[in-house]
């Protein structure tokens, strides 16, 4: 009987320990968004009229992957929205998993990516993947006369609905950008639309990141391209690190994760944003001719822990959606 006791101790011991393990370090920041776009110059133009401005355009540049023989060639821009790191790609010439991505799922961001102290740490990193039975996809160097940016990108997209990169080296292009833009934006949240939650939960699990946390959300106020609808989704949540991810779920359209998963596929659906005044940047955004293509309340109006949300329609400007998030504070 005591070493029947002594066996269910040790069991429920390695249980508790498997849902409270530590998130790897290097997995808690998103260093970059690698984003592939069609027209560089559209992008930049539509990004810098909702008022971000940090933009290092790095014109046409020369790239080296390691899967295809010789470079290929690039327009790249690189830019701080608010505090997330964008590097805009525009494959030029060259058949690579940029440009295959472009075809088979349109404009969009492609990767999340993590950096890493050295070319140590990712060997180490490759090996422990690796044991668990995820696939090195691709490495690329870009080159681009104020240093090189370096690329290890793996196979997760099937499975995780997005690629999980690595980067490391010289981040000095980067450090040209401030998150400074017109209306005081910080990002507040990297978000997917996607079918369903189990599965993909349990992959990224098994990698190493936190499984989701399932909410219900009641909402209130609810729009949709200016109709009063009565959408509905189901939330999974990952907070494990400096920026929220948040994974939608669709369940009563109209609903925009609906319309980007119909169009583009699951994955990388928007960029949230916490605003200090909802309406002043519905206003100048409607001034310069962007649509308000959803919108809706949280919790009980004017009380703490309400809040309201409102999307930007930005399939020109990208094909990334923007989310603008306000929280009722006393």
């Amino acid at each position: 009987m005591r070493h029947l006791s002594v066996i269910l101790l040790t069991v429920l011991l390695s249980a508790c320990s498997s849902k409270t393990t530590e998130v790897p370090a290097h997995l808690k920041h998103v260093d970059q968004v690698l984003w592939i776009i069609d027209d560089i110059d559209n992008v930049i133009a539509h990004w810098e009229n909702l008022g971000f401005n940090q933009v290092l355009d790095l014109d046409t540049v020369e790239a080296r992957l390691d899967n295809i023989n010789g470079d290929i060639q690039l327009r790249l821009a690189l830019a701080n929205l608010g505090g997330a790191h964008i590097a805009w790609i525009q494959p030029i010439s060259g058949i690579s998993l940029f440009s295959d991505f472009l075809a088979s799922h349109g404009k969009g961001a492609m990767s999340l990516v993590h950096r890493l102290e050295d070319s140590d740490q990712l060997v180490k990193e490759l090996d422990r993947l690796s044991l668990i039975g995820v696939d090195l996809l691709e490495e690329i160097t870009i080159f681009t006369g104020r240093g090189d940016l370096k690329y290890t990108l793996m196979d997760t997209r099937k499975e995780g609905k997005y690629i999980l990169g690595f980067t490391y080296g010289d981040p000095s292009p980067w450090q040209e950008l401030t998150a400074e833009n017109g209306h005081q934006m910080k990002i507040n949240q990297y978000a997917f639309a996607i079918r369903d939650a189990e599965e993909i939960s349990a992959y990224w699990a098994k990698l190493g990141f936190p499984e989701f946390q399932i909410n219900h959300p009641v909402l209130g106020e609810t729009r949709y391209y200016g109709e009063i609808v009565d959408h509905e989704l189901i939330q999974g949540w990952q907070r494990h690190g400096t920026v929220a991810y948040e994974w939608c779920i669709p369940v009563k359209p109209p609903i925009v994760y609906e319309d980007h998963i119909n169009k583009h596929g699951e994955g990388i659906h928007h960029l949230a944003f916490s605003v200090d005044d909802m309406d002043w940047v519905l206003e100048d955004y409607a001034s310069r001719g962007y649509v308000n293509s959803m919108g809706g309340t949280w919790g009980e109006k004017g009380q703490p822990g309400s809040g309201r949300y409102e999307y930007i329609d930005l399939e020109d400007a990208g094909g990334v959606t923007m989310e603008l998030l306000w929280n009722y504070t006393e």
